[in-house]
């Protein structure tokens, strides 16, 4: 990062403060193999340019396999249009998944679902009028409500406060942080062990 200042330099120590205290956290795995997605974005979240911000997170059943956080290149005028342009940027993710799971012969279980925290946006995947508004998106707007008539994605609604992409697009309380790492899948895993059942003792058994 060219000239640094103080204020990031306050930011990397939180950023390390924070890894020191959490050494035995970690990711778990599982077994099931349904592909769900989280997007979101925050709206004009730049003050310099305005410029939105897109998240999304893609899960293989409960493990965490993909994230993405980035600053939309053009302005969205308005949360809708954020919120779809980071639709289609996971939308994209996962069609490239699905083509790498059949190659690997991996069966979907079901069809990958998308939870998004916009209405306007679930609305217009799945709506075929085609909205004025909308027309300098148009390209992302065609691309995923073709997918949805596919039926090779379901996108669906789901809450703010349990949507886990919100911690790529901006700060949260502290009190829903560690809800959200919880969902994240990154867990204490101190009680784990790579050694099995070696004994740790010298005592040999009779």
């Amino acid at each position: 990062m060219q000239k640094p200042l103080e204020v990031n330099w306050k930011i990397v120590k939180r950023i390390l403060r924070y890894l020191s205290s959490t050494l035995e956290f970690g990711l778990t795995k599982a077994t099931k193999l349904d592909v769900i997605g989280f997007c979101d974005a925050d709206w004009a979240s730049d003050p310099d340019d305005r410029c939105s911000t897109s998240a999304y997170y893609v899960y293989l059943g409960p493990d965490l396999i993909s994230w993405h956080s980035r600053k939309q290149h053009t302005v969205s005028r308005s949360s809708t249009e954020a919120e779809y342009r980071s639709l289609a940027n996971i939308v994209a993710e996962i069609t490239w998944l699905q083509s790498l799971l059949i190659e690997l012969e991996v069966q979907q279980p079901s069809v990958p679902v998308i939870w998004c925290d916009n209405l306007g946006t679930v609305l217009l995947s799945a709506n075929p009028i085609q909205h004025a508004q909308t027309k300098h998106i148009e390209m992302d707007l065609y691309f995923v409500r073709e997918k949805a008539m596919k039926k090779e994605i379901e996108v669906r609604y789901i809450h703010s406060q349990d949507q886990v992409a919100d911690v790529l697009t901006k700060a949260v309380f502290s009190s829903l942080f560690p809800i959200l790492r919880t969902k994240l899948r990154v867990e204490d895993c101190s009680t784990l062990s790579l050694r099995g059942h070696v004994r740790t003792d010298n005592k040999l058994g009779s």
